[in-house]
């Protein structure tokens, strides 16, 4: 047997999620498989998650929640105390440090760059504590660009995410990105070198043979994914509609998923009287099932990262129809492997009524669908380009204390703000400094910070009159 990577894997789970999340979304079972795999090349396998005690009795059940008894539970940090969310971020470095207690080697990853700080931070402290620490950034999309598509390129929301998704790739020995577009993005706005870059894309998992067009159910359209405004569901409910009403009665569209747009999708249904089937949603085996019987996947996104859903229905054998935008145009070859057409109703309906009436075309395309997704994304594939990347990390990996982080410096345009502005500014810069610190080490900040104000105060109010 080889040696391990490292004494332990540490993932960083996304700010605020849980693994009961992981859980009752479906992602334990489409993300697992990689961390099960990747087990056998570390020590111990350690996941920081934001979750509450749940998250402790989900991993005592771990074999029967998967299935398989020879799979090792992880071991988990999370919020068993009921914390304040503050106060919980405050002390995961050191959690981190007391489960972590006799290594002195560590590959930290994160699961998304949302919550990256959190990684950084324990970084620092690891490594400050003499082990040898490799940081893996890991997104499977770029975080500050669907922040500034979904409140506004100069939104405060994009300003923070950029700035923390920067923090997080210069402070990481190796990035991860699931697209070569992403890489290039990353690079170009941090000033990031190609040798820390590694394209390791989604996997798909798929055992069965593709399902040809025969066994399928010809009238049946899927869905599956967020009920949000950035999937325009609505075009796929309008299209569906349209379908009908030009001649195919039976045909039907089935949506798994939850979100906010929910209701509002539901009465758009009534009001056409679409022939649609909403469903919550089902594990990853019951996925797989669904888009191994519809006759066409359809998803009508105004933005993707590297589209897993997609890729999968495609793994599947399904035919698929999609919008043309960034990110699901890098998965689909226009008549090769799908459809790829602009993102409204009656470019969606006129691809799908053709589609229905040709099983032939169907069948071309969902095999050649197939064999793309599981050339270029199968996990086999993916482990090892995963595997390259733990390694590249570990190799560039320092030991010792982290480097310093740069001076803050005074913002002039904050002057010409508004008061209350300008005073949010500066409060949240405070704030984000201090989730990245001790208890302790906030509290004495805190202190000085009030009696460098204090001493400022004095000194800028000119002496009374006389005196």
């Amino acid at each position: 047997m080889t040696s391990p990577r490292a004494d332990a894997l540490l993932l960083v789970f996304t700010a605020g999620v849980s693994l009961r999340q992981w859980v009752g979304s479906g992602l334990l079972g489409r993300e697992w498989p990689l961390y099960q795999r990747l087990r056998a090349d570390y020590g111990r396998l350690v996941i920081v998650s934001y979750g509450d005690a749940d998250d402790l009795s989900i991993v005592a059940d771990w074999e029967k929640l998967t299935g398989d008894p020879s799979a090792l539970a992880p071991q988990i940090i999370c919020n068993a105390a009921g914390e304040s969310a503050a106060a919980y971020a405050g002390r995961v470095p050191v959690m981190v440090a007391e489960k972590l207690a006799g290594c002195r080697s560590v590959l930290v990853k994160t699961n998304q760059m949302q919550g990256g700080d959190a990684a950084v931070r324990i970084v620092h402290d690891l490594r400050a504590a003499g082990m040898r620490v490799g940081l893996v950034g890991r997104g499977g999309y770029l975080w500050s660009r669907f922040v500034a598509f979904e409140h506004g390129p100069e939104s405060r929301q994009a300003a923070d995410a950029a700035a923390a998704e920067g923090e997080l790739c210069r402070a990481s020995d190796v990035i991860i990105g699931t697209t070569q577009r992403m890489l290039e993005d990353l690079a170009w706005r941090y000033s990031l070198d190609n040798d820390r870059l590694h394209l390791v894309p989604n996997y798909v998992l798929a055992s069965e043979e593709p399902a040809s067009a025969s066994r399928r159910d010809r009238h049946r359209l899927l869905y599956a994914g967020q009920l949000v405004r950035r999937k325009r569901v609505d075009v796929l409910i309008e299209a569906v509609a349209a379908v009908r009403e030009s001649g195919v009665p039976d045909v039907v569209l089935e949506i798994i998923g939850e979100g906010p747009e929910e209701q509002a999708l539901r009465e758009l249904t009534a009001r056409l009287n679409a022939p649609v089937e909403f469903r919550s949603r089902v594990n990853h085996a019951q996925l797989i099932e669904r888009m191994s019987q519809c006759a066409i996947y359809v998803q009508a996104s105004e933005l993707e990262g590297h589209p897993k859903t997609v890729l999968e229905a495609m793994a599947t054998g399904a035919a698929v129809v999609v919008a043309d935008s960034p990110g699901l145009a890098e998965v689909v070859q226009i008549g090769a492997t799908g459809l790829r057409v602009p993102c409204d109703a009656a470019s969606f309906a006129h691809a799908i009524t053709q589609l229905l009436s040709d099983e032939d075309w169907r069948d071309t395309l969902g095999f050649a669908a197939s064999r793309a997704a599981r050339d270029s994304c199968s996990l086999d594939r993916v482990i090892s380009l995963e595997r390259a990347a733990h390694d590249a990390a570990m190799h560039r990996a320092g030991q010792g204390a982290a480097p310093a982080p740069p001076p803050v410096r005074f913002d002039p345009t904050l002057v010409n703000l508004p008061p209350d502005q300008a005073a949010s500014a500066f409060a949240r810069s405070i704030e984000s400094f201090l989730r990245r610190n001790s208890r302790a080490s906030s509290d004495a900040f805190l202190a000085s910070l009030e009696q460098r104000l204090h001493d400022g105060q004095r000194a800028a109010v000119p002496p009374a009159h006389g005196a």
